[in-house]
């Protein structure tokens, strides 16, 4: 059940807490990209690629619960982290790819 702040004449108000008061934690994400052009014969070359995502594998938390209610334990607990793995920001991801130019 929510409380809802209600004043003296029926009209509903938020209170006097300015906007983003409440903030999550930071967001960090290190990114490395090495690539390596191979020259073959001709004007033919191969580009060599290796991309990192997230390198460091650093945890990126969710925001805190935001519900205000009363009794609730869920008041600034923070739950998940902020993007479901495979999204960007997520877990360390590698990926390699070979392209040929020619």
């Amino acid at each position: 059940m929510f409380a809802l702040p209600v004043s003296a004449n029926g009209v509903f108000h938020f209170g006097n807490l300015p906007r983003n008061a409440l903030l999550g934690p930071g967001f960090s994400d290190t990114d490395l990209s090495l690539i390596k052009n191979v020259k073959l014969e001709g004007n033919a070359r191969v580009q060599l690629r290796l991309e990192v995502f997230n390198v460091f594998n650093q945890a990126n938390l969710g925001l805190p619960g935001r519900i205000a209610t009363v009794g609730s334990t869920s008041f600034g607990v923070i739950t998940a982290t902020r993007f479901p793995t495979g999204d960007s920001g997520s877990a360390r991801q590698v990926q390699f790819a070979v392209k040929i130019l020619f």
